[in-house]
């Protein structure tokens, strides 16, 4: 019988070490640097970020912020849409809105763009919405 109590002991330890681990391993992940600005969203640009840059249209903001929306997957562009409306069929399309009109702009994966709207999107897309 007292082999049974020091196994259970032992049980119970080990399950408090794995469990006092991984809350310390979650508290470092979530903390950053001090001074550090936040992580930004991968898929979206606020206005807080375009009001930083010096360009004039979307397509060079994109450009610099996030160059990987502008790369083509599966053969094809990224089509771009101005709030809710088929823009244009060519990342190039953003030339042609002025940047202190845009509120935010979004990129759908292909996957997202095709629950969204239907087939025809693998390249994804690039919403605009502005003010």
């Amino acid at each position: 019988m007292p082999n049974l109590h020091m196994e259970e002991t032992m049980h119970r330890n080990r399950l408090m070490s794995v469990l006092a681990i991984a809350v310390l391993a979650g508290a470092c992940a979530s903390s950053g640097q001090p001074g550090s600005s936040p992580r930004r969203n991968r898929n979206l640009i606020t206005a807080d970020e375009l009001a930083e840059l010096n360009v004039t249209s979307a397509f060079e903001a994109v450009r610099q912020l996030r160059p990987a929306w502008l790369t083509r997957r599966g053969g094809s562009a990224p089509i771009i849409y101005l709030n809710s409306t088929r823009w244009s069929g060519t990342p190039e399309g953003l030339e042609s809105i002025q940047l202190q009109s845009i509120s935010e702009m979004r990129f759908l994966s292909a996957s997202d763009a095709t629950t969204r709207f239907g087939t025809g999107f693998q390249g994804g897309v690039i919403m605009v919405t502005t003010r």
